[in-house]
C-alpha cells in the first residue's frame, strides 16, 4: 500500500473527495439524501465517512508546524506511555607508568546517572450536533472533516509551542529559551553591516560548539531570525558571486554544509527582546524532543446525547531534552 503525506487534514480530505468525484459520488450527495430523524440511517452515514476522516489523519504528519525542522523528534512509544527511564554516564581513570614488577595496577572505572524524562497528556477533540448535520446537507460542505481538520491544526500548534517555548505548567522551556545552552552577544546584524563581520559572528557561534565541547560536538546547524535570514540572503559576499546565506552554507568554518533554518520565534527571543541567532549540533545525542505515538491521535466516536456527537483526541508529550548543553550556543544580537 502506498502511503501519502498531505500538509493538513483539508488537503488529505480534499484528496479523497476529488477520487469520490472521479467515481461520480461526494459527501453532499451522500448526506443530501441522509435522513436524520432515523438514528441508524444517521448512524450508518457518519460511521464511513469519520473512517474517511480519519484516513485523512493518518495521511498527515507534522502540519501547520515546523519544530521537527529544528530538532529531532522521539515519537518511541504510544500516546499512553508514562515516561522513559534512561542512564548517562561517564569513565574516569588515568593511565600512569607501569613495572612488571609493580602490583599498584592503574584501573578504569565508569559511573552512570539515572534519568527519568516523564510524559504528559494533552486533549483536544471535536463535536458536532443535529443543527451541524442539517446545515451542512444545505451547503453541501463536509462539516466532519472541517471540525477535525480545526482540531489537528490547534494540536500542532500546541506541541509546536511547547518544543520550542515549554510551557509553564508542564514544561518550563524548549528549544528556544534553553537555559541549559551558552549565550553570548555580538553586534548587530543590519543591512549596513559588513558581510565579512555577519561571517565573523556566525562562525564564532558554530566555533563555539566545537571548543566548549572538546571538539566532541560540531555545530551543523543555525537557526536564525526570520529578519536576518533576509538580511543575510540579500547581502553579497565579496568576491564570490554568492549571497553571505549561500557563501555560509557551504564556506563557514565548521568545513562542511550547514543546515540553515529560519523562524520569526528568534526576533525577540534575546536578552531585553533583540534577536536571537541558535549554533547547535542537531543529532539526537546532543537534543531532542519527545513525542511518544506521534503526536495528536483521534478516538473513537461516541453520541453524547440525543442530537449530539464527540470525537476524542489525545496527545502525549515528554518536552524538550537537551542532552549536551555545550553543544549549542545562542548570540544575541545588538539592537540596530
Amino acid at each position: 500500500m502506498e502511503h501519502l503525506f498531505f500538509d493538513s487534514v483539508q488537503a488529505a480530505v480534499a484528496h479523497l473527495e476529488a477520487e469520490d468525484a472521479a467515481n461520480g459520488t461526494s459527501f453532499a450527495d451522500a448526506i443530501a439524501v441522509v435522513d436524520f430523524n432515523d438514528a441508524q440511517q444517521t448512524v450508518s452515514f457518519l460511521t464511513p465517512q469519520l473512517l474517511r476522516v480519519r484516513e485523512g489523519m493518518y495521511m498527515v504528519r507534522y502540519p501547520m508546524a515546523d519544530y521537527a525542522d529544528f530538532m529531532p523528534v522521539d515519537t518511541t512509544g504510544t500516546i499512553w506511555s508514562a515516561g522513559s527511564l534512561y542512564f548517562s554516564g561517564d569513565i574516569a581513570g588515568k593511565a600512569e607508568w607501569f613495572s612488571a614488577l609493580a602490583d599498584d595496577m592503574p584501573y578504569a572505572d565508569f559511573n552512570q546517572v539515572q534519568l527519568l524524562q516523564e510524559n504528559h497528556m494533552a486533549a483536544i477533540g471535536y463535536k458536532w450536533n443535529r443543527m451541524d448535520l442539517e446545515r451542512a446537507q444545505q451547503l453541501g460542505i463536509n462539516v466532519l472533516a472541517r471540525k477535525a481538520d480545526a482540531a489537528s491544526k490547534v494540536a500542532e500548534r500546541f506541541i509546536h509551542n511547547v518544543a520550542l517555548f515549554g510551557d509553564g505548567l508542564k514544561f518550563a522551556t524548549g528549544f528556544i529559551n534553553d537555559p541549559l545552552m551558552t549565550t553570548t552577544s555580538a553586534a548587530a546584524i543590519t543591512t549596513a553591516s559588513t558581510a565579512a563581520s555577519d561571517v565573523a559572528i556566525i562562525n564564532d557561534a558554530l566555533t563555539s560548539v566545537e571548543t566548549n565541547t572538546n571538539e566532541t560536538f560540531r555545530a551543523n546547524a543555525l537557526a536564525l531570525p526570520t529578519s536576518l535570514y533576509n538580511i543575510l540572503a540579500s547581502k553579497q559576499m565579496p568576491d564570490t558571486g554568492m549571497s553571505v546565506l549561500g557563501y555560509l552554507r557551504t564556506n563557514s568554518v565548521i568545513g562542511g554544509e550547514i543546515q540553515l533554518k529560519r523562524t520569526r520565534h528568534l526576533e525577540t527571543a534575546g536578552t531585553g527582546g533583540v534577536k536571537r541567532l541558535i549554533a547547535y549540533a542537531n543529532e539526537t545525542d546532543a537534543h531532542e524532543f519527545h513525542l511518544p505515538g506521534g503526536g495528536h491521535e483521534f478516538g473513537n466516536v461516541w453520541q453524547k446525547g440525543p442530537y449530539s456527537w464527540e470525537v476524542p483526541g489525545v496527545m502525549n508529550i515528554g518536552g524538550y531534552d537537551n542532552h549536551v548543553p555545550k553543544a549549542k550556543t545562542a548570540v544575541d544580537i545588538a539592537a540596530s
